[in-house]
């Protein structure tokens, strides 16, 4: 007997369970019937949710964004130098949970250039004030004016994003441009 629970519950069951799936094999891998199963609904309750399964790839992105963003935030309002926070950012295990290499592998095949692009926006939506935040504080240790800090996370960000895509920019890369943007030292 199946459970009856609040919309807005199940739907988050089912972006848990497929969240985990795509962890695990990817999105490509992984049907709607086996994220259905995993939280016991029917087929049809998905679509009701979910127009896709790009929809659901979306909503998984969006639930790991914003986690990202918000470990991103409680990093830049710390304590430590920009250059310790860039440190603490790059190098956060969260990048590990959220962005698997099965489902990295997965956006950035050809065919899902789209989810990919949606994927790099709303990386930039979640984690750009914090980012900008940390290196507008670097800017300020260097003596620099850092009135310019929003239009150089941004150029920054999505340059990795679309290096990363490309295969050229892995997280040692990451942290040593936004040092070298921001004018620090570089990063060990």
């Amino acid at each position: 007997m199946r459970v009856v629970k609040k919309p807005e519950e199940r739907k988050a069951e089912m972006v848990a369970a497929a969240s985990k799936l795509f962890a695990q094999q990817g999105f490509v891998r992984t049907s709607v019937a086996e994220i259905v199963s995993a939280v016991d609904v029917a087929k049809g309750l998905f679509y009701y949710y979910f127009t896709t399964k790009d929809d659901m790839v979306k909503a998984v992105v969006e639930g790991y964004c914003s986690y990202l963003g918000s470990e991103a935030q409680k990093i830049a309002d710390g304590e430590g130098t920009a250059q310790e926070k860039i440190d603490r950012l790059v190098h956060h295990e969260a990048w590990q949970q959220c962005f698997t290499q099965p489902l990295l592998a997965d956006l950035c095949l050809p065919q899902h250039a789209a989810l990919y692009s949606d994927m790099c926006d709303r990386v930039v939506d979640h984690m750009r004030p914090a980012v900008e935040k940390i290196v507008a504080q670097a800017m300020n240790e260097r003596g620099l004016d850092s009135a310019q800090a929003s239009r150089i996370t941004g150029v920054g960000m999505y340059g990795v994003l679309m290096m990363a895509r490309r295969g050229e920019m892995d997280m040692k890369s990451v942290a040593e441009m936004f040092a070298r943007v921001a004018g620090m030292a570089m990063v060990a």
